[in-house]
């Protein structure tokens, strides 16, 4: 594909795709307060002295200097002296610059989400979605204010079905959503970049991704879309060989300008991550989002043909993560695990693809109608 259109585009008929949203089976999540308890908490920019007189003072002058600067000189506490990525879990939850600058430093969320703290005075939020469930990390640097406040969670799916566990409420009736602290600006043309990462696939599965959000596509109606539309579009802006500012483990990284969304080798990043997005912001603008498919150790399924066993639908996973491009959280709790924004997938499932109510009513929560 070379060219993308924030237009919607005309779908093949519904029959063709697998694992429709009514009646599939989703990976049910337990432990739901680990992301709705997120605000809560910790580790998401001058007369002549006789020879007597002399020696005292100097003497004085020297244990005056030597105090002084003992109690001036700020001792880092031992959290901060530590090397490589310090731990969110180890760090109070709002931290004094002054105390600790961690600008420049990675810091390490739940199950392993990590990311470099901006220098630029930029904030950056951090999802990561596993086999097994999710994690976020949101760093907000303050620099007015010099301070750095730092909240991550994470949501872990159920291997088995609770007896208590409630049926998944209906998408087309589930108006849950949670969103993120930025957002891109009402009216705004999101421009991203495809990276192929050497894996040979094209745009397709991503780009379907992307427009699946802007275009509010959903099989809860005839038309396929909910209307209005948000008031945000999307344009491709051709390949690019640099690849998303995501690192090997799977972290945020530092950002270049450039919204790039495609395929990364994350090899240092735990064998169940599935995908990563990272997004900067500024206040409560998003001014940068980055999107890495995992291109190591996991199975896609392109939607073509019947699903090889342990695959992963590769346009349902690029639809939750573009969703977090444009500003949704995870919505954790079995009873919404059939929204595109829910912290699960299952493998061979394109459900996700479409958009449920509570999926749709976040995008306008936060961007109106276009």
């Amino acid at each position: 594909m070379d060219d993308f259109s924030p237009v919607s585009r005309p779908r093949p008929d519904a029959t063709r795709r697998t694992n429709r949203r009514r009646g599939r089976v989703r990976v049910r999540i337990a432990g739901v307060l680990g992301l709705a308890g997120l605000v809560g908490l910790t580790g998401t920019a001058a007369t002549t002295p006789g020879e007597g007189a002399g020696v005292g003072a100097g003497v004085g002058a020297g244990i005056g200097a030597g105090v002084g600067a003992g109690i001036g000189a700020a001792v880092p506490p031992a959290w901060c002296a530590e090397q490589g990525p310090l731990a969110a879990r180890t760090m109070p939850r709002t931290i004094d610059i002054a105390e600790c600058d961690l600008r420049g430093r990675v810091v390490l969320g739940a199950d392993g989400l990590t990311a470099v703290v901006p220098r630029d005075g930029t904030s950056v939020t951090a999802h990561s979605l596993r086999t097994d469930g999710a994690a976020e990390l949101r760093i907000e640097v303050d620099d007015r204010a010099r301070q750095i406040v730092i909240r991550t969670g994470s949501v872990q799916a159920a291997q088995e079905p609770s007896r208590r566990s409630r049926a998944p409420l209906n998408a087309c009736r589930d108006g849950m959503f949670r969103t993120q602290s930025s957002k891109w600006p009402k009216g705004a043309t999101v421009r991203w970049r495809y990276h192929a990462g050497g894996t040979g696939r094209s745009n397709g599965a991503v780009a379907e991704g992307v427009s699946n959000i802007v275009n509010a596509y959903t099989d809860c109606r005839s038309d396929r879309q909910f209307n209005p539309l948000p008031n945000v579009s999307a344009s491709y802006a051709g390949q690019t060989s640099r690849p998303p500012n995501v690192t090997d483990a799977a972290a945020c990284g530092r950002r270049d300008g450039t919204n790039t969304f495609g395929w990364l080798a994350m090899g240092g990043a735990e064998r169940n991550v599935l995908a990563a997005t990272c997004t900067w912001f500024s206040g409560p603008t998003t001014v940068e989002t980055d999107m890495a498919l995992q291109a190591q150790g996991q199975s896609w399924w392109s939607g073509g043909g019947s699903c090889p066993a342990g695959a992963y639908a590769t346009e349902a996973v690029a639809t939750h993560e573009a969703g977090h491009v444009f500003g949704l959280s995870h919505v954790p709790g079995a009873s919404h695990s059939e929204l595109t924004m829910s912290p699960s997938v299952a493998t061979c499932d394109n459900g996700p693809s479409t958009l449920g109510k509570g999926d749709y009513d976040g995008l306008i929560a936060l961007y109106g109608a276009r």
